[in-house]
Formats: C-alpha cells, structure tokens, sequence
C-alpha cells in the first residue's frame, strides 16, 4: 500500500532534517491570498492577541487553497499550510476555541 504523502508542509520539511519557515498575520482574506504564493512553508492566523473570528478564520483557510497550485501541484496540499494561534488555556477554560479551530465543516490540514 503507497504512503499517503504529508499534507502539512511544515512538519514533511522538519522530518526531511529541513528548516521550516513561517509567519504571523491576522486572519483577513487579503493576507490569506497574498501568504497562499509565498515562499514560506507555512502561515500562523494570530488569534491569541485578535479578536476571535471564526468565521474570518474559515474563510481564510478556504483562500489559502489555490486551485491553480492544486492542479500544478497534482495535490490537495496546500503550498503554504496554514496554522492557528488560539488563546492561552488558563483557568478560564478555553478548549472551545481549539474545537472551533480544530473542528469547522471543512477539514483543516494537519497531518
């Protein structure tokens, strides 16, 4: 049986031995177009220090996929994977912005 190739470019570049590089923006769909052609492996939505927009999130994710590269690529993999900082789970309990993140109609790429 072939091996399902890595869809988070970030964690295949760190099992190659190879640096992986990143960046923080704001969840806007602006920044998700212009981050979806970068050169870096992958893109961090700040969500810890912003407010907390779901939906700005999931609309993110769903720009981060560029059909071209999809058919260029031969792959469903995001060039650039995207990635979430939430709030901090302190005392007041925050494992619900971690399901909102982890777990929209859409999957989100992390393996």
């Amino acid at each position: 049986m072939a091996e399902t190739p890595r869809l988070n470019g970030v964690i295949r570049a760190l099992e190659q031995g190879q640096r992986a590089f990143g960046a923080f923006t704001n969840a806007e769909i602006d920044l998700a177009l212009t981050f979806s052609t970068s050169a870096y492996d992958g893109v961090i939505f700040e969500m810890e220090h912003n407010p907390w927009d779901v939906k700005a999130l999931r609309d993110c994710f769903q720009y981060m996929l560029n059909r071209r590269q999809i058919v260029d690529g031969g792959s469903i993999a995001p060039p650039v994977t995207p990635l979430v900082r939430i709030p901090p789970n302190g005392s007041e309990k925050n494992q619900w912005l971690a399901k909102q993140a982890l777990g929209p109609k859409e999957p989100l790429y992390l393996y």
